[in-house]
């Protein structure tokens, strides 16, 4: 696959990740005051549509810490705060890859940088060239993935992906306080 291909794919992966357009399921959301029972759905997708809905998630609350939580943060410990909600994050969504080890290592490697940086064993340099390496993974891993299967698959769960994602960031604040 080419360089250009390749971006092409992570870029309309990205589109989608980050638009609302697609047609609402008709599946209605789960309880979203219980994480297990909330998220259970993805544990149960098909291969292909799990990896989606997956990197759909981990994009969506990439994009909430970047353009939500670090501009609010005002101290050392509010980034702190930050980095747990992130590595957390990585940790609930490792726990539903039940198809893809792949996946669950990208998450389970994540977890692992952002606890490295909250224990002060990691730089910020360190950080960023470590989660290049974890992202350059992650387009390895999806490569094969057209945009129009990701089109599909995120509309036939919109609503539950929209539902999953607002209960990640939710209950990775929790966990993290």
């Amino acid at each position: 696959m080419s360089t250009f291909h390749r971006n092409f794919v992570v870029l309309v992966f990205l589109m989608f990740a980050l638009t609302q357009g697609a047609m609402a399921s008709d599946i209605p959301p789960e309880d979203s005051e219980n994480w297990p029972v909330n998220s259970a759905w993805v544990k149960e997708l098909p291969s292909l549509d799990q990896q989606i809905v997956l990197v759909s998630l981990g994009l969506g609350m990439s994009t909430h810490v970047e353009t939500k939580l670090i501009p609010a943060v005002k101290s050392k410990s509010d980034m702190q705060w930050v980095l747990k909600v992130a590595g957390t994050s990585n940790v609930m969504l490792a726990g539903l890859a039940t198809h893809s080890e792949e996946l669950r290592a990208i998450f389970d490697e994540r977890s692992k940088v952002y606890l490295e940086v909250i224990n002060g064993r990691m730089g910020a340099d360190e950080f960023e060239r470590k989660m290049a390496q974890i992202n350059l993974k992650i387009e390895k891993a999806t490569a094969d993935i057209t945009p129009q299967q990701i089109a599909q698959v995120r509309s036939q769960y919109r609503r539950r992906l929209h539902d999953t994602e607002t209960a990640l960031i939710a209950f990775a604040k929790l966990r993290a306080r």
